[in-house]
């Protein structure tokens, strides 16, 4: 018998079993491709970096904006990972790899191996559906030089969100609201990216290209930069993790336990601190504490979620604007997947405090009564 086996060589998975490992405990870990480096653009927030070394940062910026009906300098700097550096700063010597792809009952049967069996497959281990009907972030980006980008970025440095509507040929468009995210990925180069933030079922990849191609002209980019860009980026990311528990007597870790934030999507910070907790419970001999999906701070989040769902590009962008309104503190709170209960309903209740009264009927009538009908 191992102490741990680890399913799954995510960024969620791979933490768990270097942290493990580190502290002594003998380790299983079990992945279709365990050599391969990670391809999607991993960011978080500088200050959550933690005690990974700088080397793992591929590009930051220093002062991110959004932009709504005004622009907010985020005042909190961002940075996109190196996921090879990411990689081996996260070692996995002394841990017992297999190359393999499990389904539910083979990880339940791992038991037979190991004391405690650790799921953190993702949140879709069998593959994504076209047809699946979970709310999904979805995103159509390309990378482009920083010469290319300079009309997108409007003088930013870095555009975490910008919710303007460019991306429609209507003034007052009523379709899934979607914005543009454009960061420094390294080398001189820019990731520009159209995404929905959240919609059931997904917004189509191809129509994010579509949105994405009548942003970029309409800002002036080069033409034939966005049609043959240096490299191509597509996200699809289930809101609400996992759509099942894990197997029987498994813990789950990542977007598998649903760690993943559900008004933002975002997973990695959290993920990577996690990691160090399970890893510390695991080593003292105690068990770890399981993410509740219906916690308070997760209950506040799902009404986040549903008001996404909802509203429509005008309402998005009041939402925004009163986000980039907020304290930086309580930004944090709305942002951060370990917030607590307290901090996150008063970034809330801060937002919809500063929104125009028509704007405030808007979102409690998309969080709380009845679904809008917008456009795909």
């Amino acid at each position: 018998m191992v102490d741990v086996a680890v399913v799954g060589l995510g960024p969620a998975g791979r933490a768990l079993a270097s942290r493990c490992a580190a502290r002594g405990l003998s380790v299983l870990a079990v992945d279709p491709r365990p050599e391969a480096v990670w391809t999607p653009t991993y960011g978080l927030w500088v200050d959550e970096l933690g005690p990974l070394p700088g080397t793992v940062v591929r590009a930051q910026a220093a002062e991110p904006e959004l932009r709504a009906r005004g622009v907010h300098p985020l005042g909190r700097g961002y940075a996109v990972l190196d996921n090879a550096a990411l990689q081996a700063a996260l070692p996995l010597e002394g841990v017992e790899v297999r190359t393999g792809r499990l389904d539910d009952a083979e990880v339940s049967a791992l038991r037979g191996e190991a004391r405690v069996v650790v799921d953190a497959r993702g949140a879709r281990p069998e593959g994504l559906s076209a047809d699946d009907p979970a709310p999904m972030q979805t995103a159509y980006g390309i990378v482009v030089t920083e010469h290319d980008a300079l009309p997108a970025l409007q003088g930013a440095e870095a555009l975490l969100m910008d919710w303007r509507t460019d991306w429609s040929a209507e003034d007052e468009p009523r379709q899934t609201p979607t914005f543009l995210y454009a960061i420094p990925v390294g080398q001189g180069r820019v990731l520009l990216e159209e995404t929905c933030l959240a919609a059931a079922p997904a917004l189509p990849v191809e129509e994010l290209r579509v949105r994405l191609r009548r942003r970029l002209l309409a800002r002036g980019v080069d033409p034939g930069a966005i049609d043959r860009p240096l490299d191509r980026e597509i996200v699809r990311i289930p809101m609400r993790g996992r759509d099942r528990p894990p197997p029987d007597g498994v813990l789950a870790v990542g977007t598998a336990g649903r760690g993943g934030h559900r008004v933002t999507g975002y997973s990695v910070a959290h993920s990577l601190r996690r990691a160090d907790e399970v890893a510390r419970a695991l080593a003292a001999g105690e068990p770890p504490a399981e993410v509740d999906p219906m916690d308070t701070a997760e209950r506040i989040r799902e009404v986040g979620l549903r008001a996404l769902l909802r509203l429509d590009p005008r309402g998005t962008l009041e939402l925004f604007e009163a986000f980039g309104r907020l304290p930086r503190e309580r930004q944090r709170d709305f942002l951060s997947r370990d917030a607590g209960p307290a901090g996150l309903a008063g970034a809330m209740w801060g937002m919809f405090a500063s929104m125009p009264a028509g704007a405030r009927v808007e979102l409690a009538r998309a969080s709380l009564g009845p679904p809008a009908l917008l456009r795909r």
